[in-house]
């Protein structure tokens, strides 16, 4: 992506395009095809290589319909046929089974699972596994794998795993200022008001990589739209060396309603954390029937023209909130207050940080864009 920073300047804002996928497609089209070449003119070798590729896709299209006109059942028949026989099979040949070629090519061949009724069957079950792992906070369904990622955990062990050192402290917050009876909406507070060698009534948790988020479509509320995924990965030695924490709407204020509120009542956050606490064994806590996200706020930033986005773009600019310490913002939140995937995309400066990569640059950027173009669904949401 350095290598085409001097291009972004001129070309200007992609507004349908975040910086990974403009660095895919360059590997896509420029980097893997001239991987191939000699090293002496690039561009023709790399249009000589796209092309081949192209033929070769062509070319099995044809043979698959060449399969399908072929594979239709015959049937033996001694009788002579007319030239309108003729061309009536050969209109079954070429109509119907064309169709069905193109649909087999072009068609996805799973059915999109619909969770909010998975999630409705498992309401209804008159002895249920309690927490629901498929449920409905709001207007979206969750879902979350049967088996978790990291089973019973002490609590330190996952702040080390994570990266989180006030984990013990926005538990501690949490708990002491949370009726488990009350299904309230939870919302950011100030400074952490407990220490974090505070006494809690859980030692463990259940820790999952990923919660899964599906919504009705905005304008056909009957009709389900794509299953997003929200990741909150710790960091290892491969690809995610600080981690994979995804962006996430939030919920705060139960006036508030996604997505015919906007973002009014909600906030964009950065999910660090999906867990569950583990009651000792042989013990009943109320705090145990809920899953709970620990997240870190982003701030809208308000543009000096006084509007809400910024005027090239028309996106949100996001800073990462902090405390009046300097302290990143995070917070405790149960998951089922959780309403969307949100895509966030690094902004960059005149000059480019030589140390970005796809896996590293919403860590070491401070201010971000809120991509309102990656779904039409979240487009119409926040417009």
């Amino acid at each position: 992506m350095q290598s085409i920073a001097p291009s972004i300047e001129q070309v200007g804002s992609l507004l349908q395009w975040s910086a990974d996928t403009t660095e895919h497609a360059h590997i896509e089209v420029v980097k893997d095809p001239a991987s191939s070449t000699n090293n002496h003119n690039n561009e023709s070798q790399i249009c000589r290589c796209l092309d081949r590729l192209k033929k070769c896709r062509c070319f099995n299209t044809a043979v698959t319909l060449h399969k399908s006109a072929h594979s239709a059942p015959q049937t033996i028949n001694s009788q002579p046929c007319n030239d309108s026989d003729a061309e009536s099979a050969q209109e079954d040949i070429t109509g119907p089974a064309f169709a069905s070629v193109l649909d087999e090519i072009w068609t996805a061949q799973r059915s999109r699972t619909n969770f909010f009724s998975v999630a409705a069957r498992l309401a209804a079950d008159p002895n249920p596994t309690l927490p629901l792992q498929t449920f409905i906070g709001g207007s979206t369904a969750i879902h979350l794998n049967l088996s978790p990622s990291l089973c019973r955990v002490p609590i330190n062990h996952v702040a080390q795993i994570f990266d989180l050192p006030d984990l013990c402290g926005a538990l501690s917050d949490y708990v002491n200022h949370k009726d488990p009876s009350v299904q309230n909406v939870h919302s950011f507070g100030g400074q952490r008001r407990c220490p974090p060698d505070v006494y809690l009534p859980f030692k463990e948790l259940h820790v999952w990589f990923r919660v899964r988020l599906q919504q009705m479509s905005y304008h056909e509320p009957c009709s389900v739209s794509s299953t997003f995924s929200v990741h909150a990965h710790p960091p290892d030695s491969d690809k995610w060396k600080y981690g994979r924490y995804d962006a996430a709407i939030l919920n705060v204020d139960q006036e508030a309603e996604w997505p015919s509120s906007g973002l009014r009542g909600h906030a964009v956050v950065q999910t660090h954390l999906i867990m569950h606490p583990v009651s000792p064994r042989g013990t009943v806590n109320p705090f145990t029937n809920r899953f709970l996200i620990y997240v870190q706020q982003f701030n809208i930033v308000p543009q000096a023209n006084g509007s809400a986005v910024e005027h090239t773009t028309g996106l949100h600019v996001l800073k990462r909130a902090t405390r009046a310490s300097g302290s990143v913002l995070g917070e405790i939140f149960p998951l089922d207050q959780i309403r969307s995937y949100a895509h966030i995309v690094p902004r960059f400066d005149r000059t480019a940080d030589n140390r970005l990569t796809t896996s590293n640059s919403i860590h070491f950027s401070q201010s971000f864009f809120l991509n309102k173009y990656f779904d039409k669904d979240f487009f119409y949401a926040i417009s």
